[in-house]
């Protein structure tokens, strides 16, 4: 009898886990490149787009576990913990702050993720150009959690990346 409510309770706990990692994939988006950049016909640039298309698995891993990562906010950038010896993540707490990255800066060469949160459609006017900035060598992928209902068409016109770098974007309605 133990036995059976044991299973049964991990069963449903299975269940909740499992239904909770599908929602959470069918609620990020990811954009579809639409620069020049993106539009080359190279066959090393295709097989890259191809080969990224097919996996999330490196973008959930950077975006949902522990990693040494800066935090920055109002122009403050504070560095968290993670092992490591350089920072592979990048949070903005907000849009007012995107002018650290142009600055020359050493620890920002082996950044693969930048996180950014768009506190309401006000903060779709501070855009951001990532494809002239050269001190992001290793950054693979951009992820925007906006506070408010965003579309596609408002993410495209907020940021502009080279074709390697992939964007993703969710809506996040905080109660």
């Amino acid at each position: 009898m133990k036995n059976n409510i044991k299973l049964s309770l991990y069963s449903l706990l299975l269940i909740f886990f499992s239904s909770s990692v599908f929602a959470q994939e069918n609620n990020i988006y990811e954009l579809n490149a639409t620069n020049e950049l993106s539009k080359e016909n190279s066959t090393s640039n295709k097989s890259f787009k191809n080969q990224n298309n097919s996996n999330r698995e490196n973008f959930y891993d950077l975006a949902f576990k522990l990693h040494p990562t800066t935090y920055i906010t109002n122009n403050v950038a504070k560095k968290n913990s993670g092992n490591g010896n350089y920072i592979s993540k990048l949070i903005f707490n907000d849009t007012k702050s995107f002018n650290l990255l142009k600055e020359a800066n050493s620890d920002l060469n082996n950044v693969e993720f930048i996180s950014i949160t768009l506190s309401d459609e006000n903060d779709l006017n501070n855009k951001l150009d990532l494809s002239e900035i050269r001190n992001l060598s290793h950054l693979k992928y951009v992820f925007i959690k906006c506070y408010f209902k965003c579309t596609e068409k408002q993410i495209k016109e907020f940021i502009n990346t080279d074709s390697n770098i992939r964007v993703f974007y969710t809506t996040e309605i905080p109660s």
